[in-house]
C-alpha cells in the first residue's frame, strides 16, 4: 500500500479495501497512536474505497477519540461522500476540505 506520513498527516495513494485492512491497521497503530493528538487522513489520491475500509476508519476514529485524540478526513471523492451518506456517516466522517478547515 502506498502512503506518505508527515508530522500529523497521512496521505494514501491507491485503493483501500478489505485486502489492505491488515496493513492499514498496522500503519495506523504504529503511527497514529504514538504521535500527535490531532491527525489528518488525506484521501485525495484514493481512487476507490470499500465499506470494509470505511468501517475501519469509523473504528479507528472511535478508538483515537477514546484516547483524547482527533482524526479529520479530507479530500473525500464525490463517490466516497455518497457512500458515506448512504451509510449515514456524514456527521462522523467529516471532510475538512469542504468545511474550510485544514
Amino acid at each position: 500500500m502506498k502512503y506518505d506520513i508527515s508530522k500529523n498527516k497521512i496521505k494514501f495513494h491507491e485503493s483501500l479495501s478489505l485486502d489492505v485492512i491488515g496493513e492499514l491497521k498496522v500503519i495506523m497503530d504504529e503511527e497514529l497512536t504514538k504521535k500527535s493528538k490531532k491527525w489528518v487522513v488525506d484521501l485525495k489520491e484514493v481512487n476507490s474505497i470499500d465499506t470494509a475500509a470505511i468501517q475501519f476508519f469509523v473504528i479507528l476514529k472511535n478508538s483515537l477519540e477514546n484516547q483524547g485524540k482527533n482524526v479529520q478526513f479530507m479530500n473525500l471523492s464525490e463517490s466516497l461522500q455518497k457512500d458515506i451518506e448512504l451509510l449515514s456517516l456524514e456527521g462522523f466522517i467529516n471532510d475538512s476540505s469542504n468545511t474550510g478547515e485544514k
